[in-house]
């Protein structure tokens, strides 16, 4: 099967994604056929769209695909939108290949370094903060997230949650005596941990000279 990561306004409609899969698996298809097997679909304008951006060809009345696979991923960069087939060697070292992200904000010179993989499936704030943007489906995880942060702004939850995190500077172990958002959030992502007694304790790598938390 073909897999699609990143998909842009065009790829990730449903109509593609299936139009896809039949072409892949039907040789000289033909506008009636298609039309045959999407009866509920605007095909000659959607096919249109797609035979423009280059997605697909169309020669002698016949519909091929025309899709731009990823041959190498030497040069692979994170949120590249890429085409590539799940059972061959390409797409497994994708699925190997680890990227790092950089979150910082306007009220202060915290970093957030995090660790991902090219799908952005691991439980990070910024492959959180991407998949809502884009809207994307999100894994169990990032679901759990959204249930607490919801659609927030990256810029106002970074304050905030920066905020707390940089108290660690002076303290090994903080109270938070109200429930917080944003304490919770950065519970869920692995940032802290509450001990028996209560407080939160850093379980990530922080750089106190460069104000940098590595995850």
């Amino acid at each position: 099967m073909i897999q699609i990561f990143n998909p842009s306004r065009l790829t990730r409609q449903p109509f593609f994604r299936d139009l896809v899969d039949y072409l892949d698996q039907h040789d000289d298809v033909i506008l009636r056929e298609i039309k045959a097997q999407f009866p509920e679909v605007a095909v000659d304008k959607l096919l249109e769209e797609y035979i423009k951006a280059g997605l697909i060809l169309r020669e002698n009345k016949r519909y091929y695909l025309n899709l731009p696979f990823l041959e190498s991923t030497e040069s692979l960069e994170l949120d590249q939108e890429v085409f590539v087939r799940d059972d061959s060697p390409i797409y497994q070292e994708i699925l190997e290949k680890d990227f790092q992200t950089e979150l910082r904000n306007q009220t202060n010179a915290a970093i957030l370094k995090e660790y991902t993989d090219f799908a952005r499936e691991k439980m990070t704030l910024s492959n959180y903060f991407y998949k809502v943007k884009h809207q994307y489906p999100l894994t169990e995880e990032q679901q759990a997230l959204y249930g607490i942060l919801g659609d927030v702004n990256p810029e106002y939850a970074l304050k905030y949650m920066t905020t707390f995190l940089l108290k660690f500077l002076k303290k090994d172990q903080l109270m938070q005596k109200r429930r917080d958002i944003f304490v919770d959030s950065l519970v869920l992502l692995g940032y802290i941990v509450q001990n028996e007694d209560g407080k939160y304790e850093l379980t990530v790598e922080f750089d106190k000279e460069r104000l940098i938390f590595i995850k």
